[in-house]
């Protein structure tokens, strides 16, 4: 009889230690379903509404284009140009948006309110996702000095081409603090923001390295062809098929 009762304490830690097994078990089970569930939401449903806001986008700009409307202002969260790079194949094409708050991110690459418009003098800078809603700037590491970037608007095709900036240190690609604002001046990473710019440059911002913001990628281009619509497309689209929605 002794021995039982000895055994009945070692039989209930037994049955506290399978409870404590059990529960953790099932706590690292719901923590899993939960880590899954944010990752599908992350890559998957963020790019569900950012391509159902870009096919909207496009739709609007190209119907805004055509009854020959065109806001020397645009407003918070509108389409205002095309993008297409060649590097990135024939399928790439985003409607970059004005702004850069977490609303018109969501919705595209969003061009920076202040900075210079596609074709002008100064900066037409612009931020763009790496990792969610479409990440339209997943592979901006592999541009290459050289690469064209192509710029659609109402009535003119704008190719930028990715190369250092001449009088500045601005690197045609570079690395540098999520809080380094001198690549957006109007004359990249010159101390003096009022400074007068006169050249064209395009600048892409994103994080880095990707699903990361320790970081800041930069690239930067400069404007090297203006070519008419109607005089058909630029050279660095030659032999092109234009993805249209």
């Amino acid at each position: 009889m002794a021995a039982t009762g000895e055994m009945a304490p070692a039989s209930a830690r037994g049955q506290s230690w399978r409870t404590v097994v059990r529960g953790l078990g099932q706590t690292l089970i719901t923590a899993g379903l939960v880590i899954l569930l944010f990752v599908v939401y992350e890559l998957w449903w963020t790019g569900f509404t950012t391509k159902r806001d870009q096919h909207r986008l496009l739709t609007q700009l190209r119907q805004e284009w055509a009854a020959g409307k065109f806001l020397a202002d645009p407003p918070l969260g509108s389409g205002i140009a095309l993008l297409r790079i060649p590097r990135f194949g024939t399928h790439y094409l985003f409607v970059i948006v004005q702004g850069t708050s977490t609303a018109d991110l969501i919705k595209g690459p969003g061009h920076y309110p202040g900075t210079a418009m596609p074709g002008q003098v100064g900066n037409f800078a612009v931020a763009g996702h790496r990792t969610t809603y479409l990440h339209p700037f997943y592979n901006i590491n592999q541009l290459k000095s050289g690469d064209p970037i192509v710029l659609e608007t109402a009535k003119t095709w704008f190719t930028y081409t990715v190369e250092n900036i001449p009088g500045t240190a601005a690197k045609h690609q570079e690395i540098v603090s999520p809080n380094d604002i001198a690549v957006s001046y109007p004359v990249p990473d010159q101390p003096d923001q009022a400074l007068k710019a006169t050249e064209k440059v395009l600048t892409f911002t994103s994080c880095n390295p990707r699903y990361s913001a320790a970081q800041r990628i930069v690239v930067h281009a400069l404007l090297t062809n203006v070519t008419a619509k109607s005089a058909g497309l630029p050279p660095a689209l030659a032999g092109y098929t234009l993805k249209q929605t």
